[in-house]
């Protein structure tokens, strides 16, 4: 009878030891399943080309998360004519595939040439399926007759036609006459 238990035990343990031993080999692997450099994105509607985006490297995760280490380039392009005339470039970016969300970050520059119009943050988050951009940081933006500062971020339509500022502090020339426009409650 004492060596059923001596064997029963000496099995346990070496059972504890073989599923110890399994578990030690599966550890999730948590970093990018691809890798590409020199990315070049077109997403098309009816056959034409309406947006562009460009970056030197990509990296894909399991989850669909992607992330983009280097600068990142958005350009926009008119349904009717063709020209482009919208441009985003963040240092770098990030899609979050769970939310449709691209993340620009860092030095982030929004540059509409067909209104004049410039856009200048630290974070930007532009959403392809409506259409929208927006961010929680301070933004400056700038046009022939316009220069507003906007502590709280702003919201806007992704061809930066036009926009809703939080917190905004600026200067808007009207027909020869400076005003000083202040939201900010100072």
């Amino acid at each position: 009878m004492k060596s059923f238990w001596i064997l029963l035990i000496s099995v346990l343990i070496f059972s504890c030891q073989e599923k110890e031993n399994e578990l030690k080999g599966k550890i999730d692997y948590l970093g990018p399943v691809l890798e590409a450099d020199d990315i070049n994105v077109v997403h098309s509607d009816s056959g034409y080309v309406r947006i562009k985006m460009t970056t030197a490297k990509q990296l894909r995760y399991a989850t669909g998360e992607e992330f983009y280490p280097k600068p990142v380039y958005i350009t926009f392009v008119d349904k009717k004519t063709g020209v482009e005339y919208s441009r985003v470039r963040g240092d770098s970016a990030r899609y979050r595939k769970s939310e449709n969300i691209y993340q620009m970050q860092g030095n982030v520059l929004v540059n509409n040439t067909r209104e004049n119009q410039s856009l200048a943050t630290e974070e930007l988050f532009w959403n392809p399926g409506t259409g929208k951009i927006y961010s929680e940081k301070k933004v400056v933006i700038k046009t022939p007759k316009e220069n507003f500062t906007a502590l709280g971020g702003m919201d806007a339509e992704q061809d930066f036609s036009r926009y809703t500022l939080r917190k905004s502090r600026g200067t808007v020339v009207v027909d020869s006459i400076r005003t000083i426009v202040d939201t900010t409650g100072h």
